[in-house]
């Protein structure tokens, strides 16, 4: 005999969703949590229309081919390695159709009040949008470099490529199409992890000076790199970006949240990117070098600051999240005493530990604050009670 069991869903609750009194629907059980779902697994994705994300990259294509075939009337076109390639064609075109596919369907579902996207502030969709076109830029770099070294010198004819063309300019808009409809803090958070990290890795791998290591991690953001934009504009935007990911994380954290204590952590935090965009603004050059140096004082400043109240500005803490941030705390504090006293680190690993340090514990703890976010104003008390019939 198996006992079953009935939960009463409030009235509150369900109006949030679409589900209708009859409806069947799915349930699971992850991580001792239970999830109620449709029943079909296609009424959980985002429903994307054929033509919304292949119309857009039919007309990007034509002007690729219109270009192309002014420019190359006999030659064959090259993968990568030329102004003229199929990588530089479709990165740029790729990344303006589906940087307007964003725009287009952020302000749409906007304006609908459609998914999570409701919850963001319309002053969040330029670090967004910026965001995301960045990030494309540095996938399209990397899988074509991948591709030109497993492919050397590949090279097409004008009709095969804009029929590669075509097909990667499509993947790009679903992409994008579907990344603004399941725009998430979660989401968001792995945006700022791609970006930064991936923003780094770029400006590392296409500077001019091989041994830029032996001067100091500010070294990638100076005049004398030549990939010091992409270094400073990835710190400018990762800022901007985090500050939208407060802003996002906050509207519902005070929901049901309020007082001083989480007035502080916001603008701790809101400091925090500031700080982050202004190492990006004030490179280590001369004319900015004492500007620059004080900035990235303060971050170190705020950090610690973040580091000793988190006990007492954020909401139900817990004491194993108390333990790890005093772990790296003391890390940080650590390697700086090694790093004045001693020669055994370097200026630039004393700087790449210290930012690993701190940027590990910084997403653990805007995770922190996402749950309660999540969980804080939809969260609703129900009893589990045995039905009538529960033995039968």
């Amino acid at each position: 005999m198996t006992k079953k069991y009935q939960i009463e869903i409030p009235e509150e609750a369900l109006e949030q969703t679409d589900f209708q009194p009859g409806d069947r629907l799915a349930l699971s059980v992850n991580h001792k949590q239970i999830d109620v779902r449709p029943s079909r697994v296609i009424d959980q994705l985002p429903q994307i229309a054929f033509w919304w994300y292949a119309l857009p990259a039919a007309v990007a294509t034509l002007v690729f081919y219109a270009f192309f075939r002014e420019r190359n009337t006999v030659r064959p076109i090259p993968l990568t390695g030329s102004d003229y390639s199929l990588a530089n064609g479709t990165m740029i075109l790729g990344v303006i159709s589906g940087l307007i596919l964003f725009i287009t369907t952020f302000i749409v579902e906007k304006v609908r009040k459609n998914g999570p996207t409701k919850d963001f502030y319309w002053r969040s969709l330029p670090p967004l949008a910026i965001a995301c076109g960045l990030i494309m830029i540095f996938s399209f770099s990397a899988i074509f470099w991948l591709l030109g070294q497993m492919f050397n010198d590949a090279r097409f004819d004008l009709y095969t490529t804009t029929v590669f063309a075509f097909v990667i300019i499509a993947a790009v808009n679903y992409l994008m199409i579907n990344l603004a409809m399941t725009l998430t803090s979660g989401v968001v958070t792995n945006l700022l992890t791609i970006m930064i990290i991936g923003g780094m890795l770029f400006s590392m791998l296409t500077n001019s000076s091989r041994d830029w290591w032996k001067h100091n991690f500010s070294f990638l953001g100076t005049a004398e790199n030549s990939a010091s934009l992409q270094f400073n504009v990835t710190l400018i935007f990762s800022g901007l970006l985090m500050m939208t990911l407060v802003d996002y994380l906050f509207v519902n954290l005070q929901k049901r949240y309020r007082g001083r204590r989480v007035l502080v952590l916001r603008l701790l935090l809101y400091m925090l990117s500031a700080c982050v965009a202004s190492i990006g603004l004030f490179p280590n050059d001369p004319q900015f070098h004492v500007l620059h140096d004080r900035v990235s004082m303060w971050l170190v400043y705020i950090m610690l600051i973040l580091i000793v109240l988190i006990r007492w500005i954020l909401p139900e803490v817990t004491r194993q999240f108390l333990i790890l941030s005093y772990v790296m705390g003391a890390l940080m504090g650590l390697e700086y005493i090694v790093f004045k006293l001693s020669y055994y680190l370097s200026l630039t690993a004393f700087e790449l530990l210290e930012f690993g340090l701190a940027f590990s514990w910084l997403l653990l703890l805007l995770q922190n604050i996402e749950n309660l976010a999540r969980f804080g104003h939809n969260l609703f008390l129900v009893e589990i009670t045995p039905t009538q019939d529960g033995d039968k």
